[in-house]
């Protein structure tokens, strides 16, 4: 049986969110590979997470967590279910790359640019992607008093997930309050008009399926963590739905898959206004691969691992050369 390591935890706002991805991947997992959980602490240290259970890690019971051994694992690849900085942004993928095994997701460009929610905006606008208008703001313009002329206005981290450090102003007096409370989280923002009326869409792809549309009905303005990643959720907010215009959103995400050279399977948030359809996110490690959105998840599953374990390595020249001829010139 093939032995296969998930990758989750990190010093991340998301840490926890990670942790459940993991579980729920090696539960859908489990049945076809030999999977070996590998952990990182909010203090950054890597453990092999093997015996432990998921209520381990709710209720801080860590003795059970042991030092990690790679090449004991014997590992033929490394799924990422880091979400958040110090992991989506391409550490996972570089920790893979540094012990020499696979990596089934998005590279280091893929993952960076697309964490960077106003580079990401920058970019695939430049790029001809539709893109809602989006400025950043950072804590040196918030301590100079800048002032900013979008109302009503959506308040986001720079790098953080959808559900956290969200804010949203009405009025005029409500700015510094929420910024305030934004900077709490992050040096840098992004801010954006906010639609009241909007609807809003997930996608999943990997180099060759489609997953389902998912219409996300939400109660509330922004979604709570308990609400986006709890199994109530998936019942009360979300529909998969036959939508008329289900190939222009494939044909849109294909181009996004495209332009940041990703690999494995992402996911692309959509919103729809006034029957246009704008990218909102792009998330290259969606949380448990956003498998609920596939008809058929270990299809698509095994054809990106079949891509991953047989796409060839880049060459680099050796580095030793270069650096004898660098000290020679």
């Amino acid at each position: 049986m093939m032995h296969l390591g998930i990758l989750f935890g990190g010093r991340s706002y998301e840490h926890e969110i990670s942790i459940i991805s993991a579980y729920q991947l090696k539960k859908k997992l489990e049945r076809l590979y030999e999977i070996h959980l590998i952990y990182c602490s909010l203090q950054g240290d890597f453990y092999c997470a093997d015996r432990m259970k998921l209520n381990d890690f709710k209720y801080g019971n860590t003795k059970k967590l042991k030092k990690l051994k790679l090449n004991k694992l014997k590992l033929s690849a490394i799924v990422g279910a880091m979400h958040g900085e110090n992991g989506e942004d391409g550490l996972a993928c570089n920790f893979a790359k540094i012990h020499k095994i696979k990596y089934l997701g998005c590279d280091t460009f893929a993952s960076s640019v697309s964490l960077d929610k106003y580079r990401s905006y920058l970019y695939l606008k430049n790029n001809g992607i539709k893109m809602i208008k989006t400025i950043q703001y950072t804590y040196e313009d918030y301590l100079e008093g800048k002032k900013v002329k979008i109302l009503p206005a959506i308040l986001k981290p720079l790098t953080l997930g959808s559900s956290i450090g969200i804010k949203i102003v009405e009025k005029e007096e409500e700015w510094d309050k929420a910024l305030s409370e934004c900077f709490e989280y992050a040096h840098e923002l992004i801010i954006q008009p906010y639609y009241e009326n909007l609807e809003e869409f997930n996608l999943a792809l990997n180099e060759e399926e489609y997953s389902n549309l998912e219409r996300i009905h939400k109660k509330d303005a922004i979604f709570s963590f308990d609400n986006k990643y709890s199994d109530s959720f998936k019942v009360m907010h979300q529909a998969l739905i036959e939508d008329s215009r289900y190939l222009e959103f494939c044909k849109i995400a294909r181009k996004v898959y495209q332009l940041i050279h990703a690999s494995g399977i992402i996911r692309i948030d959509f919103f729809m206004i006034e029957n246009t359809i704008y990218v909102n996110e792009v998330n290259t490690t969606p949380g448990a691969l956003s498998m609920y959105l596939f008809p058929d998840f270990y299809k698509v599953f095994k054809s990106s691992l079949n891509l991953c374990l047989t796409k060839e390595e880049k060459k680099y020249p050796n580095s030793h050369f270069l650096l004898k001829n660098n000290i020679n010139k």
